[in-house]
């Protein structure tokens, strides 16, 4: 996949050079850890059926990881973005390769 036009540049990918990107890599780790924020959440609500306390400390504990998380993808997101030229791609290629490079494991 090759994100907005090479201007010249024949050869280089764009996707590379965002891979390459210490931002991008960032808010891939970002995502990753509001993923695990994600599913602690969801445990600590489920566990509020057996038990109250614990329950709300595991939903407390995994909103903050999770919130923690949306600020490091966001901190990444935005430089990542703004080192393309203009015009850049769309909002929403950016989105899927980011999902895409959290979920996959680099080769």
């Amino acid at each position: 996949m090759t994100l907005g036009s090479h201007s010249g540049r024949a050869g280089i990918d764009d996707t590379t050079t965002l891979r390459g990107s210490a931002y991008w890599r960032l808010a891939v780790w970002g995502l990753r850890l509001a993923g695990l924020g994600l599913f602690v959440a969801v445990s600590g609500f489920v566990t509020r059926v057996w038990s109250t306390a614990t329950g709300l400390t595991i939903l407390a504990v995994g909103v903050g990881i999770y919130l923690v998380g949306a600020v490091v993808v966001f901190t990444g997101f935005i430089p990542a973005i703004r080192a393309f030229p203009r015009p850049r791609p769309s909002y929403w290629r950016f989105r899927r390769l980011l999902m895409h490079d959290a979920l996959h494991a680099r080769s």
